[in-house]
């Protein structure tokens, strides 16, 4: 697929089934934000740095997409190119080579967007979409997140259609997406144990505190199935407050099965039982918990933000 020429300028994006052009203000309706940055020297130019700063990006990363040099490129193209969505904003600074993000429009159509170097393209948690490299198969990306990554790709399905997080795209879609909003939630990562109270201490009394442990990531992917199967339940939760604070700790797989001398088992406060645990942390200590099984039952954590958060 090659950019489409109308009038004399390049087109940035398109609809696939007749390459009508499609205007930014299109994209803005679908939630799709994009900025144009200096690729060579974003950190000196700062928009990036503003950029992260407003909406929370507090994890980046560089990944390299290349024929000649990316192991299984074809294997992995394909589970890019498999329309899916993600329970987060999907953040990608495109620092060198291009490719082509697909996003479905207001009608279920198909909408292709070429980004190109220097271009930063946010797409909203929920909507469907996929990506492909163009003819130089070769793009150099910086991924973005709020916390700790995680990347993991749900394939459309019926079972995607009824996820809190696709509902309320939709439900954006219809009543019109904030520009450029910022988050209201905070989201801070607890490297390891050793550094979990100073973490709290910095926090200790602000509203809606949260503290969650969960399994750690590898490519975005969570070795806690629970932990998994929790997450959209949560984040539709942590999505109703107007106001809060999300402390995650995640926890190595290695070193924590099967080992009751964790360090957040033996914990005076914490008392680790099992994983998912998310706490409501006051002044002086935990204050409510759902715990395991319970993260995962949508009354159980519908009734923990209603009840016992502050909206």
């Amino acid at each position: 697929y090659q950019r489409r020429v109308r009038g004399g300028k390049m087109v940035k994006a398109f609809l696939l089934s007749n390459s009508q052009p499609v205007s930014n203000s299109e994209l803005d309706s679908l939630g799709v934000l994009q900025w144009k940055l200096d690729a060579d020297n974003y950190e000196s130019e700062g928009k990036l740095k503003k950029i992260c700063e407003e909406r929370g990006y507090t994890y980046k990363d560089v990944v390299h997409i290349q024929n000649t040099v990316t192991p299984d490129y074809e294997a992995k193209l394909k589970i890019f190119f498999t329309e899916h969505l993600h329970l987060d904003e999907e953040i990608r600074f495109f620092l060198d080579g291009s490719g082509y993000f697909d996003v479905r429009g207001e009608t279920d159509e198909w909408i292709r967007i070429h980004c190109e170097k220097g271009d930063l393209i946010i797409l909203p948690a929920g909507i469907y979409h996929r990506f492909i490299t163009d003819d130089k198969h070769y793009a150099k990306v910086m991924r973005l997140f709020v916390g700790e990554p995680v990347w993991t790709p749900y394939n459309r399905g019926t079972d995607t259609d009824k996820f809190p997080i696709r509902e309320k795209y939709l439900s954006c879609l219809k009543n019109q997406f904030p520009k450029k909003a910022k988050f209201s939630i905070k989201r801070v990562t607890v490297s390891s144990p050793a550094n979990f109270d100073t973490t709290l201490e910095k926090y200790l009394g602000r509203k809606n505190l949260l503290v969650l442990f969960k399994g750690s990531t590898t490519n975005g992917v969570s070795w806690c199935p629970d932990c998994t199967k929790a997450e959209p339940l949560i984040e539709e939760g942590l999505s109703s407050l107007s106001e809060g604070t999300l402390i995650e700790c995640p926890i190595e797989r290695e070193g924590y099965k099967g080992n009751p001398d964790h360090p957040y088992r033996k914990h005076k406060k914490i008392q680790l039982k099992a994983i998912p645990t998310l706490i409501h942390w006051g002044k002086v200590g935990p204050r409510a918990s759902l715990v395991e099984d319970q993260c995962a039952d949508p009354a159980k954590v519908k009734d923990f933000f209603e009840s016992v958060l502050e909206h």
